[in-house]
């Protein structure tokens, strides 16, 4: 099996159970490995936990959650912003670019094809 064809592991973090059974599901459907979490705080948890690097980290975030910026400074400080994207996803009026330790921020509501193409676009292929 080519690299690029290896089914890819996606962790989704986000607090609203339905948008994130909803995420999980979509991208099930199209041929990924998904892990979901309400948090980041659970999403570090799942990272210490499991033995293989998710491709992507699909994280809700909003600016003023001290506990996502914890997340991803963490991820920034055990140099796995490299390995492991996050890609961004908020409904936050206040949040226009996308934060370091980010690839990329789509805004809330997204359209499901820019979400595919961002998750095809961003994920590490190992």
């Amino acid at each position: 099996m080519d690299a690029l064809d290896k089914p890819s592991t996606v962790l989704v973090v986000e607090s609203y159970d339905d948008l994130r059974e909803a995420l999980a599901a979509l991208l099930v459907v199209e041929g990924y490995t998904v892990l979901s979490v309400p948090s980041s705080t659970q999403a570090l948890d799942v990272l210490s936990r499991i033995p293989d690097m998710p491709s992507l980290v699909l994280l809700s975030l909003m600016l003023r959650n001290p506990e996502d910026q914890r997340f991803l400074t963490r991820l920034r400080n055990l140099g796995l912003t490299t390995r492991l994207p996050v890609l961004a996803l908020t409904a936050d009026p206040d949040l226009q670019a996308a934060p370091p330790g980010t690839v990329c921020l789509l805004g809330k509501p997204v359209r499901t094809e820019v979400l595919l193409a961002a998750v095809d676009r961003y994920r590490t292929r190992h």
